[in-house]
């Protein structure tokens, strides 16, 4: 039986999807024929191609040289989530998955700090927590922002100015929706477009938990631990 193939539509939701997917495991520009051989999908190179450039048009993808393959543009991120959101089940595998492990961990888990520092282990992301009763900010794994800056040295001043007002950005910060998910450009807390800020809001107090990581971060593990966290903690 022959696989009726998807409307363009469609298919230009498949392309950019695999290529935000592919894209945060690689963390390269991806190709057209990349997308042919190692995402299993039955068009030409050429047609991929010709999708790229409409969704280019359209603003969802860039790229750095004529010749090199498609970036994910902020856009795309955004709809890459947003479509992840609505399906419950990824999201909730994952929260399901951090709340039997959580239950049993935050038991041997003595402090804040502790707890913390095992979020940003899993998340490979600054972890944080804002505890309005005490006006107070906890933070643990700092080390993994400037490992995403290695190979780009010179933003790393002002990234460094953006984590010593993080406190003060933090206490200003509304809540529009919980998770409350800021994307590149849309995220106040640090000054480069090339990281995203998770947060969500405790069940059991007023405290608000959060990741900052690199935009390529695993969006629905890392939304998971937070929707177990808020409910556990």
């Amino acid at each position: 039986m022959i696989k009726k193939k998807p409307s363009l539509e469609d298919r230009q939701k498949w392309i950019l999807e695999k290529v935000v997917q592919s894209y945060i495991q690689k963390g390269e520009p991806i190709a057209s024929q990349f997308l042919v051989v190692h995402c299993n999908f039955n068009v030409s190179p050429a047609t991929i191609r010709n999708d790229f450039q409409e969704l280019a048009e359209e603003g969802y993808l860039y790229k750095f040289h004529i010749s090199s393959g498609r970036v994910p543009t902020d856009k795309a991120w955004k709809y890459f989530v947003q479509s992840m959101l609505a399906e419950d089940n990824i999201v909730e595998q994952w929260r399901n998955r951090w709340v039997k492990l959580l239950r049993q961990k935050i038991k041997t888990l003595a402090d804040w700090n502790q707890i913390l520092n095992f979020i940003a282990e899993e998340s490979r992301a600054l972890s944080f927590c804002y505890l309005p009763e005490q006006n107070e900010v906890k933070k643990a794994g700092l080390k993994y922002i400037f490992y995403d800056l290695v190979e780009e040295p010179d933003v790393i001043p002002q990234i460094a100015e953006s984590l010593d007002r993080l406190d003060e950005a933090l206490k200003k910060m509304r809540f529009e929706r919980d998770p409350l998910i800021l994307i590149g450009r849309d995220n106040p807390l640090i000054k480069d477009d090339g990281f995203s800020a998770l947060l969500a809001k405790s069940r059991r107090s007023h405290n608000i938990f959060g990741i900052l990581g690199s935009k390529r971060m695993p969006y629905d593990k890392n939304i998971g631990l937070l929707d177990a966290l808020k409910e556990l903690v």
